[in-house]
């Protein structure tokens, strides 16, 4: 069962003179861990925007969790409890505390306040920042803040996670501890997650990898990310058209 299922999609922009999509298609089964690679401003944002219900495709077929996003009128529903965003920017409010943030999904919600700060605690403790709930973003580190991110995205247990860059604005030390948090989720929870990467350590953790430039995606490697046979090079996971074993025993189709 896929996730994640788009044909023909198309989107642009100025009237037609930029073209972010260009017919792609895309499956991603329930429970698959995915990363999206390629150049700058290939479309791959744009993609991740469309998948999340932040933005319409202007032609295509795109059902996300078994929604069909094309006729779907309340986008902010589907994704207060479809989808969590955790981008390159950690976008906290800067006058709210680290639990305040968290909670902020979960008015989309129908519980109790007091519902909401148990489960935004709970939350904080899993991504291993409980003692710095009351710390607004200005206090806290990089890494903290993505944390925080990250706990956000999980606010209403979204059965799928998309993340843009979430290590693209921290150290290596910090970028490989937020990755094998949001691996770990993967795991644990079953979330499916798509990871936009330039990065390829972050990459190399996901079960397929796909590449996309100009707008769409491609079954070929770049000759930069080829060794002399046409293999990939140190890649953990697989382009389109190969595949690995999954972690967690799901099946991962080509």
């Amino acid at each position: 069962m896929n996730d994640i299922y788009a044909r023909n999609i198309h989107k642009h922009y100025d009237n037609g003179r930029i073209r972010a999509l260009n017919g792609v298609n895309l499956d991603i089964a329930n429970g698959e861990f995915v990363a999206l690679m390629g150049p700058s401003g290939c479309g791959k944002s744009t993609l991740l925007h469309m998948v999340g219900g932040l933005d319409k495709p202007d032609l295509g077929k795109l059902v996300v969790a078994d929604q069909d996003l094309i006729k779907t009128r309340d986008l902010t529903s589907f994704r207060a409890r479809t989808v969590g965003f955790v981008f390159q920017l950690h976008n906290l409010l800067p006058s709210l505390t680290a639990i305040e943030n968290v909670m902020i999904p979960m008015h989309e919600i129908r519980q109790s306040e007091s519902s909401r700060r148990k489960r935004a605690l709970e939350l904080l403790d899993k991504v291993g920042i409980s003692k710095r709930v009351s710390g607004l973003p200005s206090q806290l580190s990089g890494g903290e803040r993505q944390r925080v991110a990250i706990a956000r995205a999980l606010a209403n247990s979204p059965p799928i996670i998309l993340a843009d860059e979430p290590t693209g604005n921290l150290d290596s030390k910090n970028g490989e501890q937020i990755m094998a948090l949001l691996t770990q989720i993967w795991k644990t929870d079953g979330t499916t997650l798509l990871i936009i990467t330039h990065d390829m350590s972050v990459a190399q953790r996901a079960q397929r990898m796909l590449y996309m430039r100009d707008g769409e995606l491609s079954n070929n490697l770049p000759h930069s990310l080829c060794d002399d046979t046409g293999s990939a090079i140190s890649f953990g996971g697989c382009f389109p058209g190969t595949k690995r074993d999954s972690e967690r025993d799901i099946e991962v189709r080509s």
